[in-house]
């Protein structure tokens, strides 16, 4: 088994010839993890070619823990729409969500955790499934990242859903304009961990689509820098549609870093 044999040994390599990073794969204490202010660049690690994920979205895959994580401080979104205010509570707690953000020669992915208290994959009348978005400019910053500015100023928006893990590959153009795209490349996979405590559990999920694109609206990797937001869904605190927690405008997700070590240099 050759190919198996070349696989292990260039993951090993990687792992071994990749410089220290400030984090740990299990760890749910994100005070070690550098924060990003909206506005900062974070950079999209290049996995060498040779080396994969044991399964196409795998959250617990060894690489992870050579990709650097870092914190992103998440708000309750604005209430922008009149159903939502009915529900909005102003003094909900602000949440960390920590992103990795990486690519091979062909595909991008975004692995993302957070700590959630309950496991909620259904909806059901007085309780809510859970959920998770990365949303993308189509252009650059100017664009609002409260779901487009109109229909001349998109978004792309990946929508993970607990059940079936399945990832939906939108756009909108506004508040109110969401819409479900024809052609849906983006895939994922997630885990739930629980802890010994509320503090304890948490979600782990990767999106992760072909750098290139096809169809309208799904974002084009083929620039150096793309503005990147995210979203939350906490179902058992009934959040869902508008009702979120949300980061506070862009970052900027930088696709020409240093390549991470090839294997054996």
């Amino acid at each position: 088994m050759p190919g198996f044999r070349f696989f292990l040994a260039a993951t090993a390599a990687f792992l071994a010839t990749s410089p220290a990073l400030p984090l740990s794969a299990d760890s749910l204490n994100a005070g070690n993890i550098r924060l990003v202010d909206p506005g900062e660049t974070v950079p999209v690690i290049k996995i060498p070619d040779g080396i994969y994920l044991r399964t196409p979205n795998d959250p617990d895959d060894i690489i992870w823990a050579r990709v650097p994580e870092f914190r992103v401080e998440m708000v309750m979104a604005p209430p922008v729409h009149p159903s939502v205010g009915l529900r909005y509570r102003d003094e909900y707690p602000e949440q960390d969500l920590v992103v990795q953000l990486a690519r091979t020669s062909e595909r991008f992915y975004v692995r993302l955790r957070w700590v959630d208290p309950t496991h909620d994959t259904s909806t059901l009348r007085d309780r809510f499934r859970d959920g998770a978005a990365i949303e993308f400019s189509e252009s650059d910053d100017s664009v609002s990242y409260m779901m487009g500015t109109d229909a001349e100023s998109p978004v792309n928006i990946w929508y993970w859903h607990p059940d079936g893990d399945r990832v939906e590959s939108l756009a909108a153009g506004s508040p109110g304009s969401l819409t479900r795209l024809d052609r849906q490349p983006v895939t994922g996979a997630s885990e739930y961990r629980t802890g010994h405590g509320p503090d304890d559990s948490q979600w782990i999920v990767v999106m992760s689509r072909p750098l290139a694109s096809e169809g309208d609206h799904q974002v084009s990797f083929e620039r150096d820098t793309i503005p990147v937001a995210f979203a939350l869904w906490q179902g058992a605190d009934a959040q869902r549609d508008g009702l979120k927690l949300v980061s506070l405008n862009w970052i900027f997700a930088r696709m020409t870093p240093d390549a991470a070590p090839a294997p054996g240099n």
